[in-house]
């Protein structure tokens, strides 16, 4: 299957775009206008009740949210230059926090705004948390690692049912199964074929691995890294040779930089 993968041409689903530190400092940047806006709006309303109150509560409440937005995007800028220069971050889980939990609803709306893609923020947002997971430095044991695949990566025609047993696999080769069942049993590590997000995560439920690699389309896999917060999680975009949701790929070679850079093996 790899030497087919290789003649995927993809498709206008599955975007040839690599983000870069670009699209997330100019998101960021409208974020911060944004709530810069709201912000002196939640300053300057209350003034006037505040002012009956203490003549000195104004101030006081705009000195707090001045320092609230200091210390957002100063984590927010200590992130991006991170992911420039490759540094171990400090308060990692932290910075992970505000990444998952507040930059990203935040990027969403202001790409709203300036009109981008929403796909081109996921993929930024993606490459942002693949980067910081890496800078941990934490070593996992191969056998406490889970790969989650979705069911779409299977051949459409194929008759064998894995999303319960991936063993069941025959290893013809017409999907890319077959690879990983080797990658599999090559490392010691668990995989998954999953039929959709609920699945997934009753799966990471049960089996409660220390690291996850997941394969899916960016939605999917943005929607998963809120979700699965603090798990740490590799997230890796599928290839789409017919669009979404139908024999999609996944390269091999990513899957297995994936797992040396997460275990000890």
């Amino acid at each position: 299957m790899q030497g087919n993968s290789e003649k995927w041409e993809g498709s206008p689903e599955s975007i040839a775009y690599r983000p870069g530190i670009g699209v997330y400092l100019t998101v960021l940047a409208a974020a911060a206008v944004v709530i810069g806006f709201v912000g002196f709006f939640l300053w300057y309303i209350p003034t006037i009740g505040l002012r009956n109150i203490h003549p000195a509560l104004p101030y006081v409440l705009g000195a707090f949210l001045f320092g609230a937005c200091a210390l957002l995007f100063g984590g927010a800028a200590f992130v991006a230059g991170m992911a420039i220069k490759g540094r171990v971050p400090f308060y990692s889980k932290w910075l992970r926090w505000l990444l998952v939990k507040i930059y990203l609803p935040v990027m969403v709306m202001a790409g709203g705004i300036l009109k981008i893609p929403k796909i081109r923020i996921e993929r930024a947002f993606i490459e942002i948390n693949n980067q910081m997971v890496r800078l941990m430095g934490r070593k996992f044991r191969t056998e406490k690692l889970l790969i989650l695949m979705p069911h779409c990566i299977q051949f459409d025609e194929c008759k064998i049912k894995v999303t319960r047993n991936v063993r069941n696999c025959a290893g013809c080769g017409k999907c890319e199964i077959g690879d990983l069942l080797s990658l599999s049993d090559e490392f010691g590590v668990n995989l998954f074929i999953s039929t959709g997000g609920t699945v997934a995560r009753r799966k990471v439920s049960e089996e409660r691995p220390d690291a996850v690699i997941a394969v899916a389309c960016e939605r999917d896999l943005t929607s998963g890294l809120q979700d699965s917060y603090p798990l740490p999680v590799m997230a890796l975009i599928n290839k789409r040779p017919r669009g979404y949701c139908m024999e999609t790929g996944v390269a091999i070679e990513e899957v297995r930089q994936a797992i040396r850079d997460l275990c000890t093996k």
